[in-house]
């Protein structure tokens, strides 16, 4: 996929004022986008026109006062790639290959429909470390999850033992999110309806796991 993939119209993820427990959700995991800019050769300013163009990734939070918050990881994948001109062929060229590893769709499509996900600050609100290996990763896990609970087993410890497992490692890649991002996203998000609520539907899977005890 060449350097200049170009995104697609992004959805829109402003929103009012966050509640203070979203505040001191954001607060404590993101940091201000003025903050991450610090040492570095790029200005906020040059930053956000980077973002307007669909060259890096928009803020994944406001706060009230107009402060952009982003992942503490935020110029990570762009630092790897080599600087921004070198980022989305980079990004594509890792994520057909993570994809193709899993044997799931690693087409241009399904690579440019992740390269607007990520532009819009999405996987910026669901993972914990943003990534085309994570990218990947989360969406296998969110397919075997699925398919799982699709055609339930709980007799058979292989069913047990692999929804367990997955479930626990979909867990540990995911966020907690905000209760803004079931208003914007439209309802339960990912950790609710595959972590939460499988927990719950399958509680003695976890009944005596150390992880049982964590709220999903």
């Amino acid at each position: 996929m060449p350097n200049s993939m170009t995104p697609a119209t992004p959805i829109d993820l402003t929103h009012p004022a966050l509640s203070d427990a979203d505040v001191a959700y954001v607060t404590r995991g993101y940091a201000a986008l003025a903050a991450m800019c610090d040492g570095r050769r790029e200005t906020p300013a040059e930053v956000r026109r980077l973002m307007a163009e669909g060259r890096l990734p928009r803020p994944t939070y406001h706060l009230s006062d107009g402060t952009e918050m982003v992942p503490r990881d935020y110029f990570d994948m762009a630092d790897a790639a080599g600087g921004v001109d070198s980022l989305p062929g980079w990004f594509a060229d890792r994520l057909r290959r993570e994809l193709a590893a899993r044997d799931m769709d690693s087409s241009p499509e399904r690579v440019a429909r992740e390269w607007t996900d990520y532009l819009n600050g999405e996987y910026g609100v669901c993972l914990r470390r943003v990534s085309p290996e994570n990218i990947a990763e989360k969406a296998r896990l969110i397919d075997a999850v699925e398919q799982a609970i699709a055609r339930p087993r709980p007799d058979d410890e292989d069913w047990r033992a692999a929804l367990r497992r997955d479930v626990d490692l979909l867990d540990a890649m995911v966020r907690e999110f905000a209760d803004w991002d079931r208003v914007r996203f439209g309802g339960p998000v990912s950790r609710d309806r595959l972590i939460t609520a499988v927990r719950a539907s399958f509680p003695a899977l976890w009944a005596a796991s150390p992880r049982a005890s964590r709220a999903g």
